[in-house]
């Protein structure tokens, strides 16, 4: 069918429009000097709240684990900062920052990025998996959305098999194929002693979660990053700010911790920078947005849920 070009017309000036009124928040957001992080002008400045939506995920979270630990195991001292995309204890734990296009499947990257780091040690070589394979092969969801849990059904159904994102790559928009194109792939799992695994980590402890997080690897975690359609400003406002991250430590007060988790990015690393904790993450849009793709996030306040559900993968003793 014809576009009429008034209605193209239309199109480019509602998000002339839609620019402008995002390049006045930015800069307003960067003069206030109390903040801790700047704003910057990203690919998502000019689209329309529903498609800025469109990128979040529908998340069941289905139960948390309200259990605290006793005391973690073999109580290593756990430094007070790490980075897992700049160690030598296991080459290629994290792989190159990946981008989910207009499609609600950070559940997919998620879930990828927590299993890297098992995929370099099991192999000896760093493997970008393929989260295109979870998207379109899991059955439901595509890019609706989908949880840890499913995906990790999925692997497990699947002989723990996972494509290497060379031979399973995705789309150049990031959508959903009618059919599963390949469900062989690399094993993730092969020996009598250790399984794939994941376990739940406990709500709300971050102590705990930074140890895990230097002694195990890279953790899945489910957050809050804001919404735009509905009239709530605190995720209005925790949305704009996310979608627009250039650099610093992301910082929302108010944000909710427990409602509206619907992004799935993993965390890589954590630090200090002048005197404010903080999580490094690894987020699925692309190197241009935030710190080469990365988002460095205040920790320990759960910071918009960031601490209420998180996963650790890997290859755990079959007694665990």
């Amino acid at each position: 069918r014809r576009v009429s070009r008034q209605m193209i017309d239309f199109q480019a000036s509602k998000r002339i429009e839609i620019f402008k009124a995002n390049l006045k928040y930015i800069i307003r957001h960067n003069e206030d000097s109390s903040t801790t992080f700047k704003l910057k002008v990203t690919e998502f400045s000019d689209w329309t709240d529903e498609e800025r939506d469109g990128l979040r995920s529908k998340i069941n979270v289905k139960t948390l684990n309200n259990k605290q630990p006793v005391e973690s195991r073999g109580d290593a001292t756990v430094p007070p900062e790490y980075d897992w995309t700049n160690q030598t204890r296991v080459p290629g734990a994290v792989t190159p920052v990946k981008n989910q296009h207009h499609c609600g499947s950070c559940y997919a990257f998620g879930m990828v990025g927590g299993l890297e780091k098992t995929y370099a040690e099991i192999y000896n070589q760093s493997g970008p998996l393929s989260p295109q394979q979870l998207i379109d092969c899991r059955g439901e969801g595509g890019c609706d959305g989908g949880t840890v849990e499913d995906c990790f059904e999925y692997i497990k159904n699947n002989d723990y098999r996972l494509n290497l994102e060379k031979d399973y790559p995705s789309t150049l928009d990031g959508k959903q194929q009618e059919k599963c194109q390949n469900s062989s792939g690399a094993r993730l799992s092969h020996n009598s002693t250790y399984t794939l695994n994941y376990e739940r980590l406990p709500t709300g402890n971050e102590e705990y979660m930074k140890k895990i997080v230097y002694e195990r690897g890279p953790i899945v975690v489910y957050f809050n990053c804001g919404l735009r359609t509905g009239n709530d400003t605190i995720l209005r406002e925790a949305s704009n700010k996310f979608d627009h991250y250039a650099s610093g430590i992301f910082d929302v007060p108010g944000c909710p911790t427990h409602r509206n988790l619907n992004h799935a990015p993993v965390i890589v690393g954590y630090g200090t920078e002048n005197g404010t904790d903080y999580w490094k993450v690894k987020n699925s849009w692309g190197t241009d947005w935030g710190e080469d793709g990365y988002i460095r996030i205040k920790r320990n306040d759960n910071m918009c849920g960031i601490a209420t559900s998180p996963f650790s993968l890997g290859l755990f003793s079959k007694h665990h």
